[in-house]
């Protein structure tokens, strides 16, 4: 009969158990090292305080990790707190300021009525804003706010406050739709200020874009200059005489030519007023 002799288990298992009591005795020595730390027995008292020294030290180094986690993440919950406050805040004062840009706008319109009403004040004027602009290559035309049911007609004058705009040329219950004097289908009536001459201005295709009108007709002998003054003649039944309508800043060919003509700038920059008055004949 045959025996095995199997020493190789015997010894692991006798290892184990060696590590089970160094274990066990360690963790005695911990356990009694934290129940003799204050004790009045000065040896046990130091050796307990050597023993946990290191578990101390684990312990502390836990605890500021943790107290450390804590604080990033309450502070991260406050400073989201924080920027949603302020983000409130900021909208808050957009609108605030859109608010405030609004009642600008406002007073700026109303006191821009003001000064067209006082500078014609020996007219009946109604008072209209812009409300749409026409963007062709063609025309040159706006939508004002007031119509029929401002007793508003086809070929009343339109004016600002330094002088002529154009005229109505189709009119609704609450709008109406004015041609200006940049419109190559319309032409103006006017006397040169300083010769007191008969003139015609006339919108041009290709100066509106500048803001530029054509002044054509002029008598032969006319003696005109740059920056001559042009007013309305009341003639054509179209508009009333005597409101300024630009000056000269270019004069084309000379005296006697019958193809002379002028570039006129008028006295009102079309494109970027936002208020006008109507003459109510």
């Amino acid at each position: 009969m045959d025996y095995i002799y199997n020493f190789g288990d015997n010894k692991k298992k006798n290892i184990k158990k060696i590590i089970i009591i160094i274990l066990t005795i360690i963790l005695l020595i911990v356990f009694a090292s934290f129940v003799f730390k204050n004790s009045n027995n000065k040896v046990l008292s130091k050796v307990s305080s050597i023993v946990i020294y290191p578990f101390n030290k684990i312990y502390d180094f836990g605890n500021g990790i943790y107290s450390g986690c804590k604080t990033y993440f309450a502070n991260k919950k406050n400073i989201a707190k924080q920027n949603e406050q302020l983000q409130n805040e900021v909208n808050n004062l957009k609108m605030q300021l859109i608010e405030s840009q609004k009642i600008i706008d406002e007073n700026v319109s109303l006191r821009q009525m003001l000064e067209i009403k006082k500078a014609y004040q020996h007219f009946n004027i109604k008072m209209g804003k812009i409300i749409y602009r026409e963007h062709d290559n063609w025309t040159q035309t706006f939508k004002i706010n007031i119509g029929k049911n401002d007793n508003i007609q086809k070929g009343f004058s339109v004016i600002h406050t330094d002088g002529l705009v154009g005229y109505i040329s189709n009119v609704e219950d609450d709008t109406s739709t004015v041609t200006t004097i940049l419109d190559p289908s319309s032409s103006v009536s006017v006397n040169i200020s300083t010769i007191n001459e008969p003139a015609v201005v006339k919108g041009d295709l290709n100066l509106k874009s500048s803001n530029k009108l054509s002044l054509n007709f002029i008598p032969l002998d006319a003696e005109i200059s740059i920056d001559d003054v042009l007013y309305t003649s009341g003639l054509g039944m179209t508009y009333p005489s005597s409101i300024p309508v630009g000056k000269i800043t270019e004069i084309v060919k000379s005296k006697n030519d019958m193809n002379r003509y002028a570039i006129v700038t008028p006295n009102v920059n079309i494109r970027t007023i936002s208020e006008v008055g109507v003459i109510v004949n």
